[in-house]
Formats: C-alpha cells, sequence, structure tokens
C-alpha cells in the first residue's frame, strides 16, 4: 500500500523516516516503509465471486424471466427488445458515473453507494406496490392481469379516406371551371 509501512503488527501511513503519528510505533519498533501487506486481500476476490454466484443463481435471471412473461403474445419479442435495450442503457449510465461520483468533489466516497443503494430501495419499493404475483399462471392468465380496462374496448375500425371525385375543379379568378372528366381507363 503506497504511503504507508509496517510498525509493531500494524499498517500505518508514514514517510521513509518513520510514521506521521508516533503514537502508533513505539520508538523501540521496527519501522518498515511501503512493505505493508494486506494477508486478508484474497477474501476480497472470494467475496466478489460468491456475491456473483448467488446473484446469477437468484436475482440475476429474474428481470428476464419477468419480461418474458408480462407482456402480449403479439408484443413480446419487441418488448422484450426494449427492456433488454433499456437495461444495458442504465448499466452503461451506473458504471460510467461510477468513477465520477465517488470522487471526493462530487459526493464522499461512500456516498456514491449510498445514491444507487436509495434508488434501488425506492424500485423496489415501487414494484412491491406494483408488480403482481405469476406464480403458477400461464401466459394468457398472466397477460389478463396486465391488461388495463381500455385494453379490453372494441377498435374503432380505421376511417377509410373517400375516393377521390372522377371530377376535378380549378379555380381561376374566383370561378370554377369545371375540367373534363378524367378517362377510368388511364386510372
Amino acid at each position: 500500500i503506497p504511503g504507508c509501512g509496517y510498525c509493531n503488527g500494524v499498517c500505518v501511513s508514514g514517510s521513509p523516516e518513520g510514521p506521521f503519528n508516533d503514537q502508533q510505533c513505539p520508538a523501540n519498533s521496527d519501522w518498515v516503509f511501503e512493505s505493508c501487506k494486506n494477508e486478508y486481500g484474497f477474501l476480497t476476490v472470494i467475496f466478489i465471486v460468491v456475491y456473483l454466484l448467488a446473484f446469477g443463481i437468484g436475482m440475476g435471471g429474474l428481470p428476464w424471466t419477468i419480461n418474458s412473461e408480462i407482456y402480449p403474445q403479439k408484443y413480446r419479442s419487441s418488448a422484450v427488445s426494449f427492456s433488454t435495450a433499456t437495461n444495458w442503457i442504465c448499466n452503461l449510465i451506473s458504471s460510467s458515473t461510477f468513477l465520477s461520483l465517488k470522487d471526493p468533489a462530487a459526493l464522499i466516497s461512500y456516498g456514491t453507494f449510498w445514491l444507487y443503494g436509495t434508488v434501488s430501495l425506492m424500485g423496489l419499493v415501487w414494484l412491491c406496490f406494483v408488480m403482481p404475483e405469476t406464480k403458477g399462471l400461464s401466459l394468457e392468465e398472466i397477460e389478463d392481469l396486465f391488461r388495463r380496462d381500455r385494453d379490453n374496448e372494441p377498435r374503432k375500425p380505421k376511417q377509410l379516406l373517400p375516393p377521390p371525385p372522377l371530377a376535378a375543379t380549378v379555380v381561376l379568378e374566383e370561378e370554377k371551371v369545371p375540367l373534363d372528366f378524367v378517362d377510368q381507363a388511364s386510372i
């Protein structure tokens, strides 16, 4: 660890001459600058791997499972595409803003985790109120859960434009002058 030294079994900040705080290292102790080793550093890697395994087995697959169930069959492929794009765009925003927000000039070092944790907690609370239980339901029953009242109203047929008139008129100096009828064979 740069800027640290090993003294009396403890890694403390200091310079090549000695520790910055003399109370941390008694006068008769050996001072070795820049030799601090973290003997538990491997635990960081182990806990990251355990987290990734637990997340992948548990919560990691939920967005993909829920997305494949909640959309009507005729819109499912497009809706899952938009959901996937939204997911990856949010991942990009989170990863690209993390280092800027972690900078002490923006937030305190752990403030970034509080920010992301608060956003995640708000999302969890929102989902608890909005997301219905879909366990044991068929896709058709799940589709009915998400159907709104207005979705059941019959669609109005589209109004077709009336056919164009066979005769056209041209306005010349405030007078309407009929033209000859259009030849039906030329249409």
